[in-house]
């Protein structure tokens, strides 16, 4: 950090769904679609029960951000330089017996990752939109398209893996998903 003053908004990964970050194919991955400082809670209702912890900088504080945090920074004065240093996580070496609220979070990134892998970008929005339709139909209800429903079952095979076993807990962490960023129309955020 240079000589300036910073305001900093910090948001727990515990909150994700909340901030409605973009699609993992979308070119502001790993962004929230919410503009903290004016936010549309029309569009991101959510986002009103988001926690977050605010603070302001001072010049050379240091600020450590652990993976999953979002942050939201504005300067308070008219010039600042900031520098960011990435460090690649660990892999764990073994699946944990208990999956935290965190590795949640990071299943849910990385299932949506597998998912665009499979659909490909063009197609990733609308048939996300088509699997929670797909999903809210419930069994016996709309039927797949081929991709979808094999898409659908390997999630729900995944979901198995990290001790989310029951159907209808697969189907609210799904839902829970794809809502915050397919359901609304998040291409003019």
């Amino acid at each position: 950090r240079g000589r300036e003053k910073k305001q900093l908004l910090l948001f727990p990964f515990v909150e994700y769904e909340k901030l409605y970050p973009f699609p993992v194919t979308h070119p502001c991955d790993r962004q929230s679609m919410v503009d903290v400082a004016r936010p549309d809670l029309e569009a991101f209702p959510a986002f009103a029960t988001a926690s977050g912890q605010y603070t302001t900088l001072q010049p050379a504080d240091l600020v450590f951000l652990p993976y999953g945090w979002f942050h939201w920074l504005r300067n308070d004065d008219a010039l600042s330089i900031s520098l960011s240093f990435w460090s690649l996580s660990t892999k764990k070496e073994r699946v944990p017996d208990v999956f935290s609220a965190h590795d949640l979070t990071l299943v849910r990134r990385n299932l949506e990752k597998h998912m665009a892998a499979r659909f490909g970008a063009a197609l990733f929005p609308q048939r996300m939109r088509r699997l929670l339709r797909l999903i809210d139909a419930g069994p016996g209800g709309e039927t797949s398209d081929g991709v979808v429903g094999e898409v659908l079952a390997e999630a729900r095979t995944l979901l198995g893996a990290v001790q989310v076993a029951d159907p209808e807990k697969q189907d609210e962490f799904l839902r829970s998903m794809l809502r915050v960023r397919f359901e609304g129309e998040w291409q003019g955020h």
